[in-house]
């Protein structure tokens, strides 16, 4: 299968951080007031391929009080890390297209990401390419798209579980169009970070809730 050529071949970082933010601040003034659906967001945002597309998906969740975009968010990053894993176009179906976000969101999630990309940027740079091209990578990369969007997709009710996989997604496609390996790694340590917290979570609520139930039947004879 031949591989998409947008994502064996990512434009270098001096050509793309800057345009990035210009792009993503355009979208405020496609919106002018009104809420945008996914589907002219990806119009708008096309000609710099579907990893931008991610990276606007996943900007909203380290962001607190923008309640009910995970799960849609977090299907719509899985299905795209899947078409990246097989090195396919990407594609999302309608009724994801058919999303809208609130002016009130996209006036929040816009700034964010330009603040991050303007942060990044200071430290990106085309180095350890062999971390970014070939199949494996690619493919590998993919992987690491798909794990985090799965995790965001996940309706947990635990503190502090949106940001390191979101975070994760965002220095993953930093790393992708800079062709940058050290923002790779940090991408791949993120996600594995997020996983190893949710699974400290439910290891340590199986060990204490049966511990703290004695304490409350304890407490309960002295009444």
């Amino acid at each position: 299968m031949k591989a998409d050529p947008e994502i064996n071949h990512p434009t270098p970082a001096e050509e793309v951080l800057d345009p990035i933010s210009a792009d993503l601040h355009g979208l405020l003034d496609l919106a002018n007031g009104q809420a945008l659906s996914l589907g002219e967001i990806e119009t708008h945002l096309k000609d710099r391929g579907y990893a931008l597309l991610v990276l606007f998906l996943a900007a909203p969740f380290p962001i607190p009080n923008i309640p009910g975009l995970s799960v849609p968010f977090g299907v719509a990053i899985m299905i795209i890390g899947v078409e990246f894993t097989l090195r396919r176009k990407p594609r999302l179906p309608q009724y994801l297209l058919r999303r809208k976000i609130q002016f009130a969101t996209l006036q929040k999630i816009i700034p964010f990401i330009a603040r991050l990309m303007e942060r990044l940027e200071r430290y990106t740079e085309p180095r350890m390419k062999f971390l970014v091209t070939g199949p494996v990578m690619t493919s590998l990369f993919g992987l690491g798209i798909v794990s985090g969007g799965l995790f965001l997709a996940l309706p947990l009710p635990i503190p502090l579980t949106n940001g390191p996989p979101a975070l994760s997604i965002i220095f993953l496609i930093v790393g992708l169009l800079c062709r940058d390996g050290v923002m790779i790694v940090i991408g791949h340590a993120l996600g594995i970070a997020a996983w190893a917290y949710l699974a400290a979570w439910i290891y340590f609520g199986a060990y204490l809730i049966p511990k703290l139930q004695h304490v409350w039947d304890a407490i309960k004879h002295w009444f």
